[in-house]
C-alpha cells in the first residue's frame, strides 16, 4: 500500500470514527468503533515507519558499470560514495 493510499484511508477512518451517534444496535456500534480505532492505529504506525534503504548489490553495480562502459575500480568507489551519501540523506 502506498503512503498516499494509507493517508487517504486514515483520513476516511478518522472521519468515520468521529461520525457521532450511529443508528445501529449497541453491540454492532461498539464493534465498528473498535475496528475503526484499531485500523486507525495500524495505519498511523505504518505511515510513521521509515522506509528501509535498498541499495544496489555489488553485482548490480558491476552490471551498471558494464552497461555504461566504465567498469573499473575507480568507478566502483565513486558508485559506493554516491550510494553512501544518498543513504545518509534518506535516513
Amino acid at each position: 500500500m502506498s503512503l498516499d493510499a494509507m493517508k487517504l484511508a486514515l483520513h476516511t477512518l478518522e472521519g468515520w470514527a468521529n461520525h457521532g451517534d450511529w443508528v445501529w444496535p449497541e453491540s454492532a456500534l461498539e464493534q465498528a468503533k473498535r475496528n475503526t480505532t484499531e485500523s486507525i492505529t495500524a495505519l498511523r504506525a505504518a505511515i510513521e515507519q521509515p522506509r528501509q534503504w535498498q541499495g544496489l548489490t555489488q553485482a548490480e553495480k558491476v552490471n551498471v558499470a558494464i552497461d555504461c562502459g566504465c567498469a573499473d575500480v575507480a568507478w566502483m568507489d565513486f558508485a559506493d560514495a554516491i550510494e553512501a551519501k544518498l543513504k545518509e540523506k534518506n535516513t
